[in-house]
């Protein structure tokens, strides 16, 4: 509809207008002066009036065609304005959104590194103190990863409608799910340890526990570092799929997730240094 108003406004343009009515004026100015030809002029001189009619002929279509452009502008902001208020994206809150989101993820890898760095053998106060620091920096920057996450998707990115049908961004999610699953063991052991110091013991980190942790937080570096590659794919389309439904990559993710948090939970609360390592 919008095009067939567009192009009812093109043709009423004075350019392309301009041609038939300057025919019809030469025409009309022609019988005019025939019939003056005609008549006795008594010494008169003939009034000019072919240029007469072709400059009102001129003026009347420039009239008719300014009149039929703003009908044709008003129609065409009329119909476009749903479409305009939907797609209009405030610059503002789309840009603190993905400054969010990367801010966010850079204290994901921080808190982590902070972690990897501090978990070790004999663990001190001060640094059993750092350690419940930057664990709930990591969860709180957990959550706003997922929430700037979810703004972004839904609305200031490329809508859900194509994130749902593309399969690299399941990827994503599933890397967050594996990195987010996984971080439950340590943080249940970081909180046990917390509790411990309340109750008036000293904290202990074995050598067999550290060892578990510093294995489980270089694979949560490893996939919160594919994430930025993925995300790269994603946005540039590679195996966009437009007959994927969405089920089919939320499924594997919400699986990922509820097996890895019930494994990680169980290892944590049935931890004993007598069982042997797991992988």
């Amino acid at each position: 509809l919008i095009v067939a108003v567009t192009m009812a406004a093109i043709a009423f343009s004075p350019i392309i207008v301009l041609p038939a009515r300057v025919t019809l004026a030469k025409g009309r100015a022609r019988v005019v002066a025939v019939r003056a030809a005609s008549r006795p002029t008594q010494g008169r001189v003939a009034p000019k009036t072919k240029s007469t009619v072709f400059s009102l002929s001129v003026a009347e279509t420039k009239a008719d065609s300014k009149g039929l452009g703003l009908v044709a502008l008003t129609a065409l902001t009329a119909l476009a304005l749903p479409e305009a208020a939907s797609a209009a994206v405030n610059p503002v809150a789309s840009a603190f959104a993905a400054y969010g989101h990367y801010l966010s993820l850079v204290l994901v890898v921080a808190s982590l590194t902070t972690e990897k760095f501090l978990v070790k053998p004999g663990l001190t106060e001060d640094d059993a103190q750092k350690l419940v620091i930057a664990d709930s920096v990591y969860g709180v920057a957990g959550v706003l990863v997922l929430y700037t996450g979810y703004l972004r998707v839904t609305e200031y990115g490329k809508g859900w409608e194509y994130y749902a049908h593309e399969p690299i961004f399941w990827v994503k999610m599933g890397l967050f799910a594996v990195m987010g699953s996984s971080s439950l063991f340590c943080t249940t052991k970081i909180v046990q340890m917390a509790i411990a110091k309340t109750n008036g013991e000293t904290p202990a980190l074995s050598e067999k526990l550290a060892n578990r942790m510093q294995k489980i937080i270089t694979g949560e570096l490893l996939a919160i570092g594919s994430i930025p590659l993925a995300a790269a794919l994603m946005a540039r389309g590679v195996g966009y799929s437009e007959n994927m439904p969405w089920q089919a990559g939320a499924a594997p993710v919400a699986l990922v997730s509820l097996g890895l948090s019930i494994k990680y939970l169980k290892e944590a609360f049935q931890w004993s240094e007598e069982v042997t390592d797991e992988a």
